[in-house]
This record gives C-alpha cells, sequence and structure tokens, in this order.
C-alpha cells in the first residue's frame, strides 16, 4: 500500500506524456483530439488504484493465511 501511494505522483507525468503522445499521434489533417487532463481524473486515479490495491492486499494475505506452514516447508526438502 506505502508503495502505490509513493510511486504514484511519480508516474502522473509518464501517464500524462503518454496521452499526449497518444494524442499527437492520432491527431490528423481531418480532426484534432485534444488532450484534457484535469485534476479530478487524477483523484479518481488515484482513489481507483488504491481501492484494487488494499483489495489485493487482502485477498494475498488471506491465501497466506490459509497456507500450512508445516506442510511447505516439507515439501521444500
Amino acid at each position: 500500500m506505502l508503495l502505490a501511494r509513493t510511486a504514484q505522483p511519480f508516474g502522473w507525468p509518464f501517464g500524462a506524456g503518454i496521452a499526449a503522445a497518444l494524442a499527437e499521434g492520432s491527431s490528423s489533417n481531418l480532426y484534432a483530439i485534444p488532450l484534457v487532463l484535469k485534476p479530478a481524473g487524477f483523484a479518481t486515479e488515484r482513489a481507483m488504484v488504491l481501492t484494487a490495491t488494499q483489495i489485493l492486499s487482502l485477498a494475498v494475505r488471506r491465501c497466506l493465511d490459509r497456507l500450512d506452514l508445516v506442510q511447505v516447508m516439507k515439501t521444500l526438502e
């Protein structure tokens, strides 16, 4: 969770750059695709990523709690 929180602000410029490249590459003489980046979009993205991270970390934790560590250690030998 901490990694997801700290990595997001560093990833925003990369995402904006990719969006700008796609908008520029998709434009032609007949039409232009405007690039619109709003703070609300970044906030929505942050909420979605943090929610997905929390759900997946709980799912992984549940799977790890179900493991029988003695049995796992015996299979490694």
